[in-house]
């Protein structure tokens, strides 16, 4: 009788042994699961604030479109997605082309995928690669700029 007490003791040990292991093991791979998931909440709130982010971005470029021989504007337009004011463009000296901005620039505002063109007068001595420079504020009342290369 004693023995098979012994034995059902030692049984019942290992059993409890095993299930504890088997326990330990468990919850570590639920920790795991846990961080997993937290990354992925994290990973989700990011992109969903950077596509705020875009969402409230603002751009002005500007390119130079041939009209007719010898003839160019330089088209200047929003591609973001909010409202920008005071839009301006400038081509530096060195390149030899000339903007007849007719006094439309500042332009007061641009809204989202819209533009305005002015007419460019390019010659001879004019460089077939350029820099243009266009400058806004957008609906945060912050100054941007950008710079671009553009060619004829």
């Amino acid at each position: 009788m004693e023995i098979a007490a012994l034995v059902i003791s030692g049984v019942s040990l290992l059993l409890a042994l095993v299930s504890f292991i088997v326990s330990i093991r468990a919850q570590h791979l639920q920790n795991r699961v846990n961080e997993l998931e937290l990354k992925i909440k994290e990973f989700e709130l990011a992109e969903r604030e950077s596509a705020e982010a875009e969402k409230n971005k603002s751009c002005v470029e500007a390119r130079m479109v041939r009209i007719s021989k010898g003839k160019y504007r330089l088209k200047v337009w929003n591609s973001g997605n909010t409202s920008v004011y005071n839009v301006s463009a400038t081509i530096p000296n060195e390149y030899g082309i000339m903007l007849y901005n007719d006094d439309k620039m500042p332009y007061e505002f641009l809204d989202p995928q819209k533009g305005f063109d002015i007419v460019s007068i390019v010659h001879m001595g004019s460089s077939s690669k350029f820099l243009v420079t266009t400058e806004w504020t957008d609906a945060a009342g912050i100054k941007q700029k950008k710079e671009q290369l553009c060619d004829i």
